[in-house]
């Protein structure tokens, strides 16, 4: 068994309060920062390479609705995807 999974035991048998505890701590941890950043970072570059290359769309307020749909949707299909990967 790896690190990993006897980490993942351990948290299932932990009480939900702890695993509040244990995730707060995960989140605040160096690492995981770090991680998340480098991901701002990447998803900042690709949205300006975007912009650069004019690939945008510009929304005035009648719009506003169909925008948060779209975003909406989209995320809901990204997600679906990622599941679908890791159950594979």
């Amino acid at each position: 068994m790896s690190a990993v999974e006897k980490i993942k035991a351990a948290a299932a048998e932990l009480s939900p309060d702890e695993q509040v505890e244990l995730f707060r701590w995960w989140v605040q941890s160096g690492a995981f920062k770090r991680r998340q950043l480098a991901a701002l970072k990447r998803d900042l570059a690709v949205g300006i390479e975007q912009l650069d290359k004019g690939r945008y769309r510009t929304y005035d307020d009648s719009h506003v609705i169909q925008l948060a749909e779209d975003v909406g949707r989209s995320g809901r299909e990204r997600l679906k995807n990622s599941r679908k990967k890791s159950a594979a």
